[in-house]
């Protein structure tokens, strides 16, 4: 039998351990991923360095006499936006109101919650599992809104899963330009020379596996990974998937149903947790200003699969207009050049996506200033070959190993 909350991961912030423990069983047998915190702290630090699909709160816990309550306006202030269910107790009718003010999704009496808390959790995800694609292709960075849109919009099978697959490596592809921007420069495991040069989906996912591993690895980059895999004992779907594309586009495979519906239900967990927790914008900056403190720039948000946003942020630091930057909470602009780079169609003003991918082939084989070949990330037309002086082997050469 399925299990209705299989690989669901959900944070119970309750002062009262076994009451708690005892009362999530159901959500255990479910399938679900539990992990506990007993006051509003705790749980902050947990959703600040683990993935999230619900949070399950208890009003009445610390800090404050109504904890829940506080750790909801934390959340709403933080810009989180994970579904949470709140615990309350007889006589809580006014603080229930509030949590829902504060964008709980639901609430059941604590004491005689019983199987209606497996109930109301299935209730809940379903809905935001259901609504994931459609929040993924307004609300991703471009490159991969573009992707997610085009699975959501298929319906014949056997193209879907083609579709699903593109999907899932223009997330390992993102993060992976995401995680060589943030991260200092070494040598990692497994990543040779010839597979950096022609990458494939397998080499994405080992290159993001690999920069997980670092210790100093970007925290953005971690973040997103985790929504993918959010253990490093949980390879194995993913790896799973890649043989799959491998064996269709070498042997001709035809996936199976419940391959397929493997594939959906990883997308949609992923979807949903980047719709709860995404903090960062992809942008280009076209114009800056200095006002003898700090700089203000104005920049073009690329978000979804619509027409770039007009937006504005400050920075301590200038940066290279017409290149694309991360842009996160309390941190300067984080440029994602040369591994991401942008296009600008001069009739349309148009703004495409351009991703590293791989090495040019050029005459007298690898050199130090080997460029770098990229290809665009959407359906358009194809674009001008596109260079950045920092897009060459040398740059590359620094991430593989011996």
């Amino acid at each position: 039998m399925t299990q209705q909350l299989a690989d669901m991961r959900i944070l119970i912030a309750d002062d009262q351990s076994d009451v708690a423990r005892t009362l999530c069983r159901p959500l255990h047998k479910a399938g679900a991923r539990l992990r506990f915190a007993t006051d509003g702290h705790a749980a902050l630090q947990e959703i600040a360095t683990r993935p999230f699909d619900l949070i399950l709160i208890d009003m009445k816990m610390p800090p404050e006499e109504w904890g829940g309550l506080w750790l909801l306006q934390q959340l709403k202030n933080g810009g989180w936006r994970i579904p949470s269910l709140v615990l309350s107790g007889e006589g809580s009718k006014q603080q229930v109101i509030e949590a829902l003010r504060l964008d709980a999704a639901d609430w059941v009496v604590k004491d005689s919650a019983g199987e209606e808390l497996l109930e109301r959790c299935v209730t809940i995800l379903t809905d935001r599992l259901g609504e994931s694609l459609e929040l993924a292709a307004h609300h991703l960075p471009t490159p991969m809104a573009h992707r997610f849109a085009r699975y959501a919009r298929t319906t014949d099978p056997d193209k879907k899963v083609l579709e699903g697959l593109h999907a899932l490596e223009s997330v390992l592809r993102f993060a992976a330009a995401l995680g060589l921007s943030s991260t200092p420069p070494a040598p990692l495991r497994g990543i040779t020379p010839d597979r950096l040069a022609a990458p494939s989906m397998g080499t994405w996912f080992d290159l993001c596996s690999a920069l997980s591993g670092l210790s100093d690895a970007g925290c953005d980059f971690a973040r997103m990974f985790s929504w993918l895999v959010p253990e490093r004992s949980e390879h194995q779907p993913v790896q799973g998937l890649i043989s799959m594309r491998n064996d269709i586009t070498h042997r001709g495979y035809a996936p199976t149903p419940t391959q397929a519906d493997h594939l959906d239900r990883l997308l949609r967990r992923f979807a949903h947790r980047a719709a709860s927790s995404w903090g960062t914008d992809l942008a280009v900056p076209v114009s800056m200003t200095y006002d003898g403190t700090i700089w203000v720039i104005e920049l073009l948000s690329l978000k979804g699969v619509g027409r770039p946003v007009p937006d504005k942020v400050t920075s301590q630091d200038p940066v290279i207009t017409g290149q694309p930057v991360l842009i996160s909470r309390n941190a300067d602009p984080l440029s994602l050049a040369p591994w991401l780079l942008t296009h600008t169609e001069p009739a349309s003003s148009t703004v495409r996506c351009l991703q590293f991918d791989g090495l040019q082939r050029v005459k007298g084989g690898l050199t130090s200033s080997t460029p770098f070949k990229y290809a665009k990330t959407d359906e358009g037309a194809d674009v001008p070959t596109t260079s950045h002086p920092q897009g060459r082997w040398q740059t590359l050469a620094q991430w593989t190993a011996v």
